[in-house]
């Protein structure tokens, strides 16, 4: 029994967690030392030191990083160092060095409001959101970088000698691509990108900005018989505009991350309804999160107005499903947010004019 006891002890002290003891040292430690001697960022280690970038964070001038733990790669399908050694190298080093801003900054020093912008090390926006309302803890304030969650407690403002690090509950996607680029490369959305081009709304996609897309996946459109072969027969005159035009907002300037229903929730009775149309329908992402137990719940509300209340979509489900779940919603690219989900909105077929 000693002996089991001796080995657990070894083995609890060989590495630190993510609180940082108390410095005893004249020189603190560095961001680069704290994650190579901490079991949970194993896997952003290896992808540091694959990419050189493990040094750098060792060297003076300050450094803010949202650091994905390892329950994060694994909600991406990435488990082991082996499968982080397989990845292109460059890829691989643009993601991490997206993942950084210079200078410290604490959850305090953002300001409380949506969509402030920072330039990452890549030179590419990310954009940090603020819950506007006051939680019973203040350092718990609910605080997003491009729609993926900063953890709470100890996994935020952990101080360094070289700047702070804040855990993120999902690694940050961003493509130095188009949203038209980014659903041309992906065959899941074929069906989606047929719909567009048929209904005269592919060509936009290239040069409005900014957009937010929900882009059902080939699934969603078979659920309704619409192969390709169908959708090359539609007339878009034969249906409502809002029909496909919903899921790209009607090409309307928005900006919209999957959490940024909950930071809007404090603002309208309603839920938060983000985009509102023809004073008749409704489209809200929302998100909830549970800190006891670390669950989050996520869907796309879809709302209709009867009379001066509000109601469930009649013509389509009242929620779709982010497919997969989070890890498919908040694909940032250069000029918009894809957002990939599992069902229509409406059925076409209730749709007609």
């Amino acid at each position: 029994m000693m002996g089991l006891l001796l080995v657990l002890l070894m083995a609890g002290c060989s590495k630190d967690d993510l609180i940082p003891p108390v410095d005893r040292t004249t020189i603190p430690r560095n961001i680069g030392v704290f994650i190579e001697n901490n079991y949970d960022l194993s896997l952003l280690s290896a992808a540091l030191k694959k990419t050189g970038l493990l040094d750098s964070l060792n060297q003076p001038g300050a450094t803010t990083l949202f650091a994905p733990d390892n329950a994060a790669f694994n909600r991406i399908g990435i488990s082991t160092p082996a499968e982080i050694d397989r990845m292109d190298v460059d890829s691989l080093r643009f993601m991490l060095r997206y993942h950084m801003i210079r200078n410290r900054y604490f959850i305090t020093t953002f300001p409380k409001q949506m969509d402030n912008k920072y330039l990452s090390l890549t030179g590419d926006a990310l954009y940090v959101s603020v819950d506007k309302q006051e939680q019973f803890i203040k350092d718990d304030i609910f605080t997003f970088v491009n729609g993926a969650y900063i953890m709470t407690g100890a996994k935020r403002n952990i101080a360094l000698a070289n700047g702070v690090i804040h855990i993120l509950a999902k690694p940050l996607q961003y493509k130095k691509e188009t949203v038209q680029d980014y659903i041309s490369k992906d065959t899941s959305l074929a069906l989606f990108a047929a719909v567009l081009k048929q209904f005269n709304l592919w060509d936009d996609l290239k040069i409005k900005d900014p957009l937010t897309l929900f882009a059902p996946d080939n699934n969603a459109f078979l659920k309704y018989g619409l192969t390709a072969g169908k959708i090359a027969t539609l007339k878009p005159a034969d249906y409502k505009p809002l029909t496909f035009g919903i899921y790209t907002l009607m090409m309307r300037p928005m900006h919209i991350f999957s959490t940024d229903g909950y930071i809007l929730s404090g603002t309208n009775v309603y839920g938060a309804n983000v985009i509102y149309f023809n004073d008749t329908y409704s489209i809200t992402p929302n998100y909830i999160r549970n800190n006891y137990n670390g669950t989050e719940q996520s869907a796309v509300y879809i709302g209709k107005i009867m009379g001066v209340n509000w109601g469930s979509n009649e013509e389509g489900p009242a929620t779709v499903q982010y497919k997969g779940g989070l890890t498919n919603a908040d694909h940032l690219c250069s000029n918009g947010i894809v957002h990939v989900i599992d069902d229509l909105v409406f059925n076409p077929d209730l749709m007609k004019q």
